[in-house]
């Protein structure tokens, strides 16, 4: 099982239009709403796979009972843990040319009292789990340490860790030493304070923040241009097929699932398997297939196998071993 943390629930609202005018009445030509949030969407996606996984997540308000009856609706097993506040609104503007806009709550204050609840049951879960999750922000109220400590129990267990956060909890949770990072490129600008135009660059970065953090992996995502994945030993590059983008919402969750994929495809434990290339080089290229399937659909996270199969055949791979 795939123990899943994405403490910001959300419901998401998407309009599309043809083109938004400021100032002006822009007429929505179609309107989709569902569960969102990085947790939910690493799950949905996890299930194309068939992986087991499990979202901890904070709901509340009706805005919570719609996120926690679409999860369930999906067949998503779930450890929620219900706030007295509302689960926050997300309001994404899709333009035919392709420009995304998003309005996006603050998120909902949580008590001593639900943040201890939450906490007990990821410690509890945690147990069980292959690999632990953990994406973006944390929750208003919660504790500076909450994900450091998440990553120290799941190092406790020898049970790996992907990080997909960097800002103030995730930072913090680097010094727990989670085995992979995944950001985007300009994250990994920001947190190495280096410059990454170059794959020189790139990897000078890389090393800086391994070393710094006793990193394994490190996977970063730039848009339709792909990902790239380092292990120390290699640099491995995936560029997607153009497609159509009807709604890149949740890709980036959708490449963190299909990097866990991979993993678990190899059915070893990843302390034995990450410094190999070809695991790395599998793993880059399935995430990079499964965030560009997410983003041929409506839904975030949703993933149609045809979609996968054929944008994973379509990838362009390049490979450089490091002296």
């Amino acid at each position: 099982m795939i123990l899943v943390v994405g403490q910001n629930s959300v419901w998401q609202k998407t309009y599309q239009f043809e083109e938004i005018v400021r100032g002006a009445v822009n007429r929505v030509s179609h309107h989709f709403e569902s569960a969102a949030g990085k947790g939910s969407n690493v799950c949905r996606a996890l299930a194309v796979y068939r992986i087991p996984s499990e979202l901890h997540a904070y709901v509340g308000g009706a805005n919570g009972t719609k996120f926690a009856d679409s999860c369930h609706a999906d067949g998503l097993a779930t450890r929620f843990t219900t706030i007295a506040g509302e689960t926050r609104n997300c309001v994404t503007l899709l333009e035919a040319d392709g420009t995304m806009t998003e309005l996006v709550e603050a998120a909902p204050q949580i008590s001593d009292e639900e943040r201890e609840h939450a906490h007990r049951a990821v410690r509890e879960r945690i147990r069980a789990a292959s690999m632990l999750a953990i994406g973006g922000t944390a929750m208003t109220g919660e504790s500076d340490d909450c994900y450091l400590d998440f990553v120290h129990w799941a190092r406790e267990q020898h049970v790996p860790v992907i990080l997909d956060s960097y800002r103030s909890h995730g930072k913090r949770a680097l010094d727990a030493h989670p085995q992979i990072l995944k950001i985007n490129r300009d994250e990994l600008a920001e947190l190495s304070g280096l410059s990454v135009d170059t794959e020189d660059d790139r990897v000078a970065a890389y090393r800086l923040l391994a070393d710094r953090y006793d990193l394994r992996w490190i996977v970063i995502t730039h848009g339709k241009a792909g990902a790239e994945g380092y292990n120390g030993h290699a640099v491995v590059a995936v560029t997607p097929p153009t497609v159509t983008a009807v709604n890149p919402i949740g890709s980036g969750d959708s490449v963190t699932a299909g990097v866990i994929a991979a993993l678990v495809a190899t059915g070893r434990r990843f302390d034995e398997c990450w410094p190999d290339e070809n695991v790395l080089r599998a793993a880059v290229l399935e995430g990079v297939a499964c965030g560009t399937a997410n983003c041929m659909n409506r839904k975030p996270g949703h993933i149609e196998p045809a979609d996968l199969e054929w944008v994973r055949t379509e990838c362009t791979v390049s490979h450089r071993t490091l002296q």
